[in-house]
Order: structure tokens, then sequence, then C-alpha cells
């Protein structure tokens, strides 16, 4: 019973949480498509506010990334492939808040040895795909969380 209680509450608040953050991610005037597909991985990341989720779904927590404003990465390595999906991004991005950890946002990983230049049409607009400092990998930071979805950093 406890679990069931627990995953309706979970499904209720990440829907609450994609119907509020709506405005923000339609506002960005990125295409219809693209604003389902984000407010799909709002929807999907929303367990993630609470980093104890993430820890629990395989993701690794980094240092803080000087290269990103020292944001704190937690990285999920076995989704690194050559394969990208919106609802299973392979990082997510978390600020120091009060006593604890803000999600503010998702990155999508793919490894430059799968092509040569970053896949463009994932979540055009969204992000800039970018190289990952010291790592051979292209990175597209979506702030999902901070308010502005459109904006890469």
């Amino acid at each position: 019973m406890a679990t069931i209680h627990r995953v309706l509450k979970t499904t209720l608040a990440a829907t609450c949480l994609a119907v509020s953050g709506s405005a923000t991610i339609h506002g960005d005037d990125l295409g219809a498509e693209v604003n389902r597909q984000l407010a799909a991985a709002r929807a999907a990341t929303a367990k993630y506010h609470d980093f104890s989720e993430a820890l629990a779904d395989g993701y690794k927590e980094l240092k803080p990334n000087p290269f990103e404003d020292n944001a704190i990465e937690f990285v999920n390595f076995g989704l690194i492939d050559c394969t990208l999906d919106v609802l299973q991004p392979e990082a997510l991005t978390y600020v120091p808040s009060g006593s604890g950890l803000r999600l503010v946002g998702v990155e999508y990983s793919f490894p430059m040895a799968c092509a040569p230049e970053p896949p463009e049409d994932f979540l055009p607009g969204a992000g800039e795909w970018e190289p990952e400092h010291g790592v051979p990998v292209w990175t597209m930071r979506v702030p999902l969380w901070s308010g502005n979805s459109g904006d890469s950093h």
C-alpha cells in the first residue's frame, strides 16, 4: 500500500510540475514538438528533485564543475551511448540551495565516437551542443527547472 501511495504521489507531483512549468516551456517559441518533448522530460525527471532518487536510479554525484558555474552534476554513465532519449538524460544538474540541492536542469550527452558532429536534430533550439571539457562527448544543457528552458547556461 505504501508503494502505491508513493507512486501516486510522485505521479501527481510530476503532473502538477509539468503543467505548472508548461508556460515557461511553451513560451520559448520552440515549436509544438520540442515543447511536447520538454514537457515529457520535465515529467520524467520531476522525481529527481529529491537527489536520493537520482542515486537510486544509477546517477553518480560528481564534484562541482568549474566549467559550468560550479553546478553539481549527477551522471548516469550507463546511459552514455550512441542513442538519445529525452526521457532519460545522461546527467542531472543541481545547485546548492539552503541546506540541500536544487535540480535546475538536465544534460544530454552523445559520444564523439558516434558522430563527428553533434545531433542537431535532437531538441532543436532547447540548448546548444558543446564539447564536454576533457571528455570526448557532446553535451547539451537544458535548464528545465531553472525557469528558462531555451537558455543553455
